[in-house]
């Protein structure tokens, strides 16, 4: 019991530990995922500090850590840039969602228009609204200029949607969505 109660000390005061320059000293050294997976703190208690907020929040996008920019987007609220930074995160998750609704319940896409960005549920989403898209072997394919996108359902606990990104035949990037 004193063991497992050390632990739980040890971790409570290594979460508190992690303070804004950490971050962005992490973020300047483009350790995204360490961010979003060390700031729960501060995006769970409503973080007042909305730089902050925004370089976790773009952190956890660059990462395909979705879901917690739903906390995030309600501290953007003081200036244009934050409300427009608040706006990309909520924008993000909801093309997840769609995303997900898609491709496992088949949903119309068609006359849904969300602002776009250069992330890649952005391009996936614009592409499947559009219907710019082909199926084979049970993925969807989108071709783009630049890259290849496959969308795919794999069955776990829970269905996860993948999109793979491909640049001349080699796959060089896997994005998981619950």
């Amino acid at each position: 019991m004193k063991k497992l109660l050390m632990v739980m000390m040890f971790l409570h005061v290594s979460l508190f530990a992690y303070t804004h320059a950490d971050i962005i000293k992490d973020y300047q050294a483009k350790k995204y995922k360490n961010i979003c997976l060390k700031s729960a703190i501060f995006y769970k208690n409503a973080e007042k500090n909305e730089n902050i907020l925004s370089i976790i929040g773009d952190a956890c996008a660059k990462t395909d850590y979705i879901n917690p920019l739903g906390y995030i987007v309600r501290g953007l609220v003081s200036t244009p840039q934050f409300r427009e930074n608040g706006s990309y995160f909520a924008t993000l998750l909801l093309q997840k969602k769609l995303i997900y609704q898609f491709m496992n319940d088949g949903i119309n896409l068609k006359n849904l228009r969300l602002p776009r960005s250069n992330h890649t549920l952005s391009i996936v989403f614009e592409n499947l609204v559009k219907k710019s898209y082909t199926s084979e072997n049970g993925k969807l394919i989108i071709k783009t200029d630049l890259k290849e996108y496959r969308i795919s359902i794999k069955n776990q606990k829970k269905k996860v949607v993948i999109i793979e990104e491909y640049v001349d035949g080699k796959k060089i990037k896997s994005h998981w969505y619950l």
